[in-house]
């Protein structure tokens, strides 16, 4: 059946590979904050199955984001931290599918600034600079 679609698509000529319009941004947070990236997709034949998020660590370990972190629509996908840490910094990425190919968009990076425990840097970091 699967065959059929994809002969289909390919006699009409509208064939397409999934694209990102809207690459996820970077973003700094606090720890506790909330962060959010999105990427908006093209509306495509045939439309995308499958869309989901990749988070790479700043170690270079790379995860599937978990379900209820994400949220997808028509066009567009989105995951939130809702009360960001630390180990939450790093690059994200949404992958798009459909049955021809897998786009993977830039990553969006996030920074999450924090201070160690010496005096001095408290006292910069209250001050809103990070080492």
């Amino acid at each position: 059946m699967m065959w059929c679609i994809d002969i289909a698509y390919l006699v009409s000529g509208h064939v397409v590979a999934p694209s990102v319009v809207t690459q996820p941004s970077n973003t700094t947070k606090n720890e506790t904050d909330v962060a959010e990236f999105s990427c908006i997709f093209a509306d495509t034949k045939p439309t995308p199955h499958k869309v989901s998020w990749l988070f790479t660590n700043n170690s270079g370990h790379m995860m599937t984001l978990q379900e209820e972190m994400r949220k997808v629509g028509t066009r567009e996908s989105e995951v939130k931290i809702s009360s960001v840490k630390r180990a939450d910094a790093g690059a994200y990425r949404c992958v798009i599918e459909n049955e021809f190919a897998i786009i993977y968009s830039q990553p969006g990076y996030l920074i999450v600034p924090y201070c160690d425990g010496l005096v001095t840097q408290q006292v910069e970091c209250a001050l809103g600079r990070t080492f």
